[in-house]
């Protein structure tokens, strides 16, 4: 099959935030034990933090990261997890289930983030906690000579850490959520606190609970008409799901489920900028997008034959998620700089970037893909035209598999290109070409239309493997890696496999 590529380098849509590349944690399952805190393991330092995940971390590049949640921050003191690590209260999860030991808390994020060189993201509790309680994290974390910043310094860390990006309220709308409030409270509570936030300092990034997958408008009208004035971002949430990992019938919904992301997206923009040209006083600076939960969970069948599925957070990540990782990714691009942040659930285990063991971290297909996404495709988006035989999309594997059969109902197909291609122009000058091959079996012949003054050959970085549902375990670890071919004649075009994703790099002449 053949397809055309035309690079439109004097069409540019906007920067490409380095954020979108960001990562999650959450005190659920092993994410955050052992995962990232082991107190009684040789490969962790004084802290008990993993060292082997750290330098992991280092390498991947991760830009920005979220925690302590999710829905678990919503039953979270975060006073239970400073101080001597010994003396920590012991307390249940309440969330999640399980005990919480409190041995990882703000000092132990905060300390990962600088050795990883990652911006940390908290999130507050304002589901059942007070504005007190916040504003004293934020002190605390921030401050320098009140009595919490005497505490942060009795703990060890003598400078303020300058955290700036915050979140207020998580999921806030859900009735699985503590704290749930409707559109009214929630967005008067969010302009309370958010208020009370930047009278503290002004500099501080604040994050806004923004409604389920862009669907309700309503409540994205009322959240900015409040508080828009004192936030940077508004959050969104969209999870992909799949079930059946051993034949290819789930590939193809799954391959362009990012379609149905980039629609949601598109449309939670459009609240947006509707609700703030009808402002009569509109923020002084932009508000974007954070897509701040997004995976693609593994669900198995309910084995005790009452039907249903069960959610499997530690099947590992395969190739076909990498595909569909790279559609979202690509949705993200194009849509910059609207969409300024992104935090995949999770970096560490549960559903993660890598899986980590007693003895070893093992890298996904997501973590080569995070990696190679994170160092080529930043720098300056610009306008990539695709000539490609198409397919109707099918209905999208969103959320859960129950889900499904609603979105059914209501699903229009339209019509999307095998070949899903975006670019971007970096720092340097050099011009990058991220493509993805959705079609199953047939790869393609690629037709390249690069503007003047970048020759004919680029690095081409390509990740497949002939099983979609190939993954990398401790017992084969490098099962699906990337290959990089420097300085490739690409001139006469490119070949690319079936379900491949392949990044270009071409120099300046």
């Amino acid at each position: 099959m053949k397809a055309i590529i035309t690079i439109r380098e004097e069409e540019r849509t906007g920067e490409i935030s380095p954020y979108i590349y960001g990562q999650y944690f959450e005190h659920l399952g092993n994410c955050m034990y052992p995962g990232v805190w082991d107190g009684d393991s040789t490969r962790s330092d004084g802290q008990g933090l993993r060292k082997d995940v750290i330098e992991a971390a280092r390498e991947l590049g991760v830009p920005v990261i979220r925690w302590p949640g999710g829905c678990f921050v919503d039953l979270y003191d975060w006073k239970d997890g400073v101080g001597p690590s010994e003396q920590r209260p012991v307390r249940p999860n309440w969330h999640w289930g399980g005990q919480e030991s409190n041995r990882f808390g703000t000092d132990e994020f905060l300390s990962w983030c600088e050795q990883v060189g990652a911006e940390p993201y908290v999130n507050v509790n304002l589901g059942t906690g007070t504005l007190v309680d916040a504003l004293r994290w934020i002190d605390y974390c921030n401050g320098a000579e009140t009595a919490d910043a005497k505490w942060r310094k009795d703990n060890g860390r003598e400078e303020p850490y300058g955290v700036r990006l915050w979140g207020i309220g998580n999921e806030t709308w859900g009735d699985w959520e503590a704290g749930q409030l409707g559109a009214d409270e929630y967005a008067a509570k969010l302009a309370n606190w958010a208020q009370f936030a930047k009278k503290y300092d002004s500099q501080l990034q604040l994050l806004g609970v923004g409604s389920y997958e862009g669907n309700d408008e309503e409540w994205d009208r009322k959240v900015i008409e409040a508080a828009g004035k004192y936030l940077s971002y508004l959050t969104i949430h969209i999870y992909g799901c799949s079930v059946d990992r051993e034949s290819s019938d789930e590939y193809y919904p799954i391959a362009f489920t990012p379609v149905y992301f980039e629609n949601q997206l598109r449309k939670m923009i459009g609240t947006l900028e509707t609700t703030l040209s009808r402002m009569n006083k509109k923020p002084g600076h932009p508000i974007r997008l954070s897509l701040d939960e997004w995976n693609i969970r593994h669900y198995e069948v309910d084995p005790s034959g009452n039907g249903g599925y069960l959610l499997n957070r530690n099947s590992p990540r395969n190739l076909q998620d990498a595909i569909f990782a790279a559609g979202v990714f690509h949705a993200m691009i194009r849509l910059s700089p609207h969409v300024g942040m992104a935090n995949y659930v999770f970096l560490v285990n549960g559903n993660g970037v890598m899986n980590v063991t007693e003895d070893a971290v093992v890298k996904t297909p997501l973590y080569h893909l995070f990696k190679q996404y994170g160092q080529w495709m930043t720098g300056e988006s610009v306008s990539v035209e695709v000539q490609s035989p198409s397919r109707l999309t099918p209905v999208p594997l969103v959320s859960n598999p129950e889900y499904g059969e609603e979105l059914a109902r209501k699903h229009q197909a339209v019509s999307s290109p095998y070949i899903d291609a975006v670019g971007a122009i970096g720092e340097d000058g050099s011009l990058r070409v991220a493509i993805v091959n959705r079609h199953l079996e047939s790869g393609f012949e690629l037709s390249l239309g690069i503007p003047e003054g970048y020759g004919s050959s680029a690095a081409v970085w390509s990740l497949h493997h002939d099983d979609i549902h190939a993954s990398n375990t401790p017992e084969a670890p490098e099962r699906v890696v990337p290959v990089l071919r420097e300085a490739v004649s690409v001139g006469d075009g490119l070949t690319v496999p079936a379900h491949s994703i392949v990044l270009l790099r071409f120099e300046k002449a």
